[in-house]
């Protein structure tokens, strides 16, 4: 197995095709699985790390789409191995491109729902998200980053106080949207 990160892509390879009757639009719609080794994955289940044979492939479809991520592709090869790839959602066009930040589909929802000054918790509770690195990855860093909001106490970025607000930039871009 190997990880391949890219600037545009994530792909997870394994060696082996997929088993046989398992085909690349199969997994999209889920699935009797086809298990190599029962035991391993009797154990993987009765550790709470697998919920069902044959709905990983689902899931995973499920929660890219619920976090406005593009649904992964899988490729199987005999030879070449059976690849799953990720890729960021598309950026969203911008009018003015010298001056335009790069904005996601998660950093465009943070902006609407930043009223006034909130802290995290609040920006999470709005936006209906539980996992905090996944806020602070695909939300909050990236408009911080592309100076669409702000820190209170920029100072303090670990303050329990921390709130975060709209710079003007952030302003302009909500107005052209």
């Amino acid at each position: 197995m190997a990880i391949h990160v890219f600037p545009r892509r994530l792909e997870i390879w394994n060696s082996g095709a997929l088993p046989d009757g398992v085909t690349e639009e199969s997994l999209a719609k889920g699935q009797i699985s086809v298990l190599r080794n029962p035991d391993i994955a009797h154990a993987l289940y009765l550790r709470g790390f697998m919920e069902k044979a044959g709905r990983g492939s689902v899931l995973m479809i499920q929660q890219c789409l619920e976090n406005d991520l593009v649904a992964p592709e899988w490729k199987s090869d005999e030879v070449l191995g059976v690849t799953v790839t990720f890729r960021p959602p598309e950026s969203t066009p911008q009018a003015t491109p010298q001056a335009a930040p790069h904005v996601t589909p998660q950093v465009k929802k943070l902006l609407s729902v930043l009223k006034g000054e909130m802290d995290r918790d609040a920006l999470q509770t709005a936006l209906g998200l539980k996992a905090r690195k996944n806020f602070r990855l695909l939300y909050l860093a990236p408009a911080l980053y592309e100076g669409l909001i702000e820190m209170t106490i920029p100072d303090k970025p670990q303050s329990s106080n921390q709130k975060y607000r709209l710079t003007d930039k952030g302003r302009a871009f909500l107005k052209e949207c």
